[in-house]
Order: structure tokens, then C-alpha cells, then sequence
């Protein structure tokens, strides 16, 4: 891997793929995006008396999205591979999501109502489809492990029932060799 003046990597070579480009540009503009809200949500005044328990909400899902952002980062440093880093960055994507859209339920009201709406059914088709994919893996690699082990246990009774008739046969040879 290509390294900078540092030693570390850049965060386009982190980033090498054209699907992890484009993701890199969707985290962007959601970073953009929240921030131009932020700013929208200072302009309305008692925010912190009406819709406190929504910004409750945009904080926990705001660390989320940057937490799960940095780790994805981080781990895909240390891991350019790891199916960890790749879930971590999906996993971040719906958290940035949903900041945007509850930031968009306090100043508009109806048009943020509207988007969680449309971000329910996203993440629950997001969640079945991730879901789907995770699930037939691990039922793959279980199928494979219990062939594997039957193999195994089929091997090891072969070689049992082998070496228990050479015991047998070698009884009786002894058996039938004496006065």
C-alpha cells in the first residue's frame, strides 16, 4: 500500500474502490448536510422546550454515525480488507440518514415526518436485504463446517474400525497359532 510522508495512508487510498468512493461521497454530503441543518436549527427559537426529546434522538443517532464512521476508518487503517470496516461503513450510513432526516422534523415538520417515513421503509428494506446476506453466510459456513466435521468423524471411524479388526485379526491369529 501506498504511503504518505507520515507513514500512514492517505484517506483516498483507505478508500480505493469505486464503491467506497461513492460511499465516501455520500458521507460527505451527509456531513454537509447536517451541518447546513444545524445551522437552520439554531434559527428556531425554543427548540430545547418543544422538540427536546427529538434532539435527545439526533444527538444518540449523530454518535452513532460519527463513532461508526471513525471505527470504519480506523479499522480499515489497520485492516484495508476487513469485513468489518465495510460493515462498520454501512452501519453508519442509515445512523447519518436518520440525523438528517430528524434535523429536517424540527424546522419542517411535515416534510421531515414525510422523509422518516420513506427512511422506515429504507431501513427496514436495508435491514432485510443486509440481513438476507448475512444469514445465508453464516448458514453456508455452517453447512460446510458440519460436512467438514462428518467427513472428519467418517475419516476417524474408518481408521477406528480398521485398526479394531487388525486387533481381532491378530487375536485370532494367536488363538488359533496355540497348543
Amino acid at each position: 500500500m501506498l504511503r504518505g510522508d507520515s507513514g500512514e495512508p492517505s484517506f483516498s487510498q483507505i478508500y480505493s474502490t469505486s464503491k467506497e468512493h461513492s460511499s465516501r461521497e455520500l458521507h460527505t454530503y451527509i456531513f454537509a448536510s447536517i451541518a447546513v441543518l444545524g445551522g437552520f436549527l439554531q434559527l428556531k427559537q425554543g427548540v430545547f422546550d418543544t422538540d427536546y426529546h427529538t434532539l435527545v434522538i439526533i444527538v444518540v443517532a449523530l454518535m452513532g454515525y460519527i463513532g461508526s464512521l471513525i471505527g470504519s476508518i480506523y479499522i480499515r487503517q489497520a485492516h484495508p480488507n476487513s469485513d468489518l470496516a465495510k460493515w462498520m461503513d454501512k452501519i453508519s450510513l442509515p445512523f447519518g440518514a436518520l440525523t438528517l432526516v430528524l434535523e429536517l422534523v424540527i424546522p419542517f415538520r411535515v416534510l421531515g415526518l414525510a422523509f422518516l417515513c420513506i427512511w422506515i421503509v429504507w431501513f427496514a428494506s436495508f435491514v432485510a436485504n443486509y440481513l438476507f446476506m448475512c444469514l445465508k453466510t453464516m448458514y453456508e459456513s455452517a453447512v460446510t463446517g458440519v460436512v467438514e466435521a462428518f467427513e472428519k468423524l467418517k475419516e476417524y471411524l474408518k481408521n477406528m474400525s480398521m485398526i479394531i479388526s487388525r486387533c481381532f485379526t491378530m487375536n485370532s491369529e494367536d488363538q488359533t497359532g496355540l497348543p
